[in-house]
């Protein structure tokens, strides 16, 4: 009996870690889209950032430790990143909206 309860928790952690490394995967992405996207000049909203540094912490919490804190560090980039491309402080990158012809 107890080795069943063993494997049935075994099996939920798992499942979170599984989960957990997931959302930092998909939290990675948001964050180097956002700032491709503000590189590229398409767009410099600071949600992709948001939302990548939001799926980085909940990794965090279910377990990918070390992805989870990448994530992180990479959402808070992205966010700092995307707000100075909007405001046109990166030499290079024009503000959104602002390329009259």
């Amino acid at each position: 009996m107890s080795e069943e309860v063993g494997t049935k928790e075994e099996r939920a952690n798992l499942a979170k870690l599984l989960g957990g490394r997931i959302c930092c995967l998909v939290g990675l992405l948001f964050g180097v889209g956002g700032i491709l996207f503000a590189l590229l000049g398409a767009s410099a909203n600071v949600s992709a950032g948001a939302v990548g540094l939001a799926l980085g912490v909940l990794g965090y919490f279910l377990g990918a430790r070390r992805l989870g804190a990448a994530t992180v560090v990479l959402g808070i980039v992205a966010v700092f990143f995307m707000a100075a491309a909007s405001t046109g402080l990166i030499p290079g990158v024009a503000p959104v909206g602002h390329g009259y012809e």
